[in-house]
């Protein structure tokens, strides 16, 4: 008797192994975790299976599936001649031709993200729409929430948008505080305690503040303290955020009207773009705005990375706090060590995740070995997404150079195809290289094995 239950408990587990590989296989395009949900299966196929199809793979729910394309508005006149092959490309993508004579500023001291906050609440004269993926209840935070408050008093039109998983420890005091001033605040897709882990993907990690549809506020930083303030008991985090004035602020607000009517039931008016005077300086930044997500192109990250990669002459300067690279942008850079490109991946000693910071093991071993270059910043968490390719364009927002970003959240950045501006950034860069160490950490086993288990299930970090 106990060898027909050995045969058929042998036989239902190869069926269950078959049934869950096939499934993993048809799900993961991009073999996002693919091979750590393969193992878990081959160790145990039933539980394997179900942790698979309660938070593995690229879930994307009917009403994400079916977003359209952020309708953008269309660039003014004069610029609507894309320029160089990017431009072509990401406009064959679907993206808009980029915009010209913007102002920008770079906003990488905490003090100065948190004074472009108060200046743009306090300047506006009728919308203030405001997106953020976490916020916290501490001092600039309350500050920001109470000036908010006051501008909907006013009569101004107050929206804020924070995402329910990253602000899923939050209260709700402000929103209230916000609602009750005659704004409205909402969670973008709220989440309860037991759908918290099963829907995980798709969150909205963009941040953005956008007034009037003429000035915005575009970056990596949360409205939380320690990319807000420097209180002087610890290093506060080293971001980067663009104060963008001029055509792709209506742009940009575009896409929180989009995100808005998505989750409300509310819907935001279109964008007036109408410009009768030509600006004042027709170049200024010139700069293609890039929703990431259901609402953006396809795969179009992973589409410009690879397209900048192959292309790279001189250098590719990343600057990110979570190195999980695709394994297509991954060939790239390694194709591009070996074409004697400067690759430079710079990343906190210690991140918010370790579990990641062991992720980037193999990968950044692999890029050493064909001569690309670690930067291990020393002075606290570097936050800041930012991507230079030679003189091409620099890329800033909220996407970090991984899986995630390339395919599981809603992103937001923006390319920025100026010298003058990409040389702004390039000397940001160059200015946290004193305070970092060369390299990986010395070899452990310890370490390697982490980094194993890590990358095999690094879609999912």
């Amino acid at each position: 008797m106990i060898w027909i239950v050995a045969y058929i408990s042998s036989v239902l587990g190869a069926f269950l192994t078959i049934v869950a590989m096939t499934v993993i296989r048809q799900e993961e395009r991009h073999n996002v975790g693919r091979l750590g949900w393969l193992g878990l299966v081959l160790l145990s196929p039933p539980v394997g299976l179900a942790l698979f199809l309660w938070l593995g793979g690229r879930k994307i729910s009917a009403e994400h599936s079916e977003r359209k394309l952020v309708d953008l508005p269309p660039a003014e006149s004069g610029s609507d001649c894309s320029r160089t092959g990017l431009e072509q490309m990401l406009e064959r993508r679907g993206l808009r031709s980029p915009t010209i004579g913007n102002k920008t500023k770079l906003l990488y001291e905490t003090e100065d993200v948190y004074d472009a906050f108060i200046d743009l609440i306090d300047r506006a004269e009728h919308t203030l729409y405001l997106m953020t993926f976490i916020m916290d209840e501490r001092n600039c935070t309350r500050q920001i929430v109470e000036r908010l408050c006051e501008r909907a008093r006013d009569g101004l039109q107050v929206r804020l948008l924070c995402d329910g998983f990253g602000c899923f420890q939050m209260s709700d005091d402000q929103l209230d505080q916000i609602r009750e001033a005659g704004g409205r605040a909402e969670r973008f897709k709220p989440m309860s305690q037991l759908s918290r882990l099963a829907y995980l993907n798709f969150r909205n990690h963009r941040k953005l503040a956008v007034a009037d549809g003429a000035r915005a506020i575009l970056g990596g930083a949360n409205l939380v303290e320690e990319e807000l303030h420097d209180s002087g008991e610890e290093e506060p985090w080293v971001d980067m955020s663009v104060l963008i004035e001029g055509p792709a602020a209506a742009q940009l607000q575009a896409v929180f009207c989009s995100d808005w009517n998505f989750t409300t039931e509310e819907e935001l008016p279109p964008v007036d773009f109408e410009r009768p005077n030509p600006p004042e300086q027709p170049e200024g930044t010139r700069m293609t705005v890039m929703p990431i997500g259901p609402d953006g192109p396809d795969e179009i990250l992973e589409d410009y990375w690879n397209f900048m990669i192959n292309r790279a002459e001189d250098r590719i300067w990343i600057c990110t706090p979570y190195f999980v690279p695709t394994a297509q942008s991954m060939r790239c850079l390694e194709s591009a060590c070996r074409r004697g490109v400067d690759v430079r991946i710079l990343v906190p000693e210690d991140s918010d995740l370790p579990p990641v910071d062991y992720a980037r093991i193999d990968y950044m071993d692999d890029l050493q070995h064909l001569g690309g270059t670690l930067h291990r910043y020393q002075k606290g968490m570097v936050h800041a997404k930012i991507g230079i390719v030679d003189e091409m364009a620099v890329l800033v927002g909220s996407a970090n150079f991984d899986v995630r970003s390339f395919f599981l959240n809603y992103e937001l950045s923006v390319a920025i195809h100026d010298k003058s501006t990409i040389q702004q950034f390039s000397d940001w860069y160059e200015s946290l290289l004193p305070d970092c160490e060369l390299g990986l950490p010395k070899h452990t086993v310890w370490r390697s094995t982490l980094g194993l288990g890590a990358r095999l299930f690094a879609s999912e970090l």
